[in-house]
Formats: structure tokens, sequence, C-alpha cells
């Protein structure tokens, strides 16, 4: 695990309820290091050790303490820099959810072992849509809800209410399955000017395979 990740957690910890109880937590599990290079791969089951302890000293939940992480992440990110890379993936919240994967993809160039999760979205709607989460880290599924609607209010000004319809263990596999809910009018923007393209659509053969010379056409 990247030290990006558990950098984030020290941070939170340190911002929401100060220095000292970063340091109870981090000795109360024997950790040496009062903070972490985000590009440093350290061990996978540390995240874990850390927030448990945490869980106990602060008094919060499971779900309170990541979700609150994860809002912070957002704000954490931009001292280096990544939030200019979450502000230009799309208009609209509709084009960030689409286009997590790819950016998991282009952080792999900067984290080359990182163990990206994968994102589906379907039954989009004017109301939202249904968005599927898989990894194989365990832990996570509120760390993630907390980032998502805080991206959402900080980039997009939109107010997402995320509700845990299932998580399943799928082999190695958690698969999770969200119900985001917020303003996607965007969403009937896109199929509006999709049915008007669609009417112009058609070209010729010859022009096509201009445009696209590596090709196959079926009918």
């Amino acid at each position: 695990m990247y030290g990006l990740i558990l950098e984030n957690l020290s941070g939170y910890i340190k911002h929401t309820y100060g220095d000292e109880k970063w340091e109870e937590v981090r000795k109360a599990v024997s950790c040496d290091q009062p903070s972490f290079s985000t590009h440093e791969v350290y061990p996978e089951d540390l995240v874990a050790k850390l927030a448990g302890k945490a869980f106990e000293i602060l008094n919060v939940t499971e779900q309170e303490f990541f979700d609150g992480m994860g809002v912070f992440f957002v704000s954490f990110v931009a001292q280096y820099g990544y939030d200019r890379v979450l502000s230009v993936l799309g208009r609209h919240m509709r084009d960030f959810l689409n286009g997590l994967d790819n950016l998991h993809e282009y952080l792999k160039f900067s984290y080359p072992k990182m163990q990206a999760p994968s994102f589906i979205c379907e039954n989009e709607s004017r109301k939202g849509l249904t968005l599927h989460y898989r990894s194989k880290r365990r832990g996570f599924v509120y760390y993630t809800m907390g980032q998502i609607r805080e991206v959402a209010k900080h980039f997009y000004h939109k107010e997402m209410k995320i509700i845990l319809v299932k998580e399943e263990i799928l082999f190695d596999m958690v698969h999770v399955t969200f119900n985001c809910v917020f303003d996607n009018r965007a969403f009937c923007l896109a199929s509006l000017v999709m049915t008007r393209e669609e009417k112009h659509l058609p070209v010729s053969a010859v022009a096509l395979f201009e445009i696209f010379p590596f090709c196959m056409v079926f009918r």
C-alpha cells in the first residue's frame, strides 16, 4: 500500500482530533513513523491496524472514521496538485463517475504498484445512478463514499446522497453496489444531444474507411 493513503489517515486524525491523538494512535500499534512518504510502499495491513486503534482511542465508529477520512481526502490531495486532476475529469458529476477507472489508470504512472479499484455506472436517470465498486481491498467502502460525496460538493456543487445497497465478497473481490442520488439533469441533456446526433450520423462506407482504415464494419 502506498503512503498516500496512510498520510491521508494521519493527516485526518491530526486535523480533526489533534497531533496528540495521532501520536497516541501510532504508538498504540508500535508504528515508529510519525509521517509517511506518499510514493513509498508500506505493509498492506497497516491502515487496518491504525484505523482499528483509532476507533477505540477516538471513540468513533468505523463508518464515522472512514467517511470523515474520505471527505478529508479531497482537501488533503490538493497539496500534491491532484485537485487539478480531479477538477478536469468532466463538466458534470456523471462524467466524473463514469471516468473513475480512467483516473486510476492515469495515477498508475505515478503509482505503478497501485491496486486500483474498478467502478461501473448503470441505471442512470435524472435523479442519479447506480454505482458498482469492486476492489481487492476490504474496509474502504465508507472511505470511498466520503470521497465521492465530497467531490460532488467541492467540484460540482452537488449535494449527493449515497446509499449502500449491497456488499458482498465474490472470490477475492469486494463488490459493492451504491445508489447515488443527486441532481443529474446532465444525463437528460446528454440523451437529448445523442438523439439529435443519431439523425445525422450515417456516412458513406468510403468516408468511414478513410477515417478508420483499420476497422471492421458489420451491416
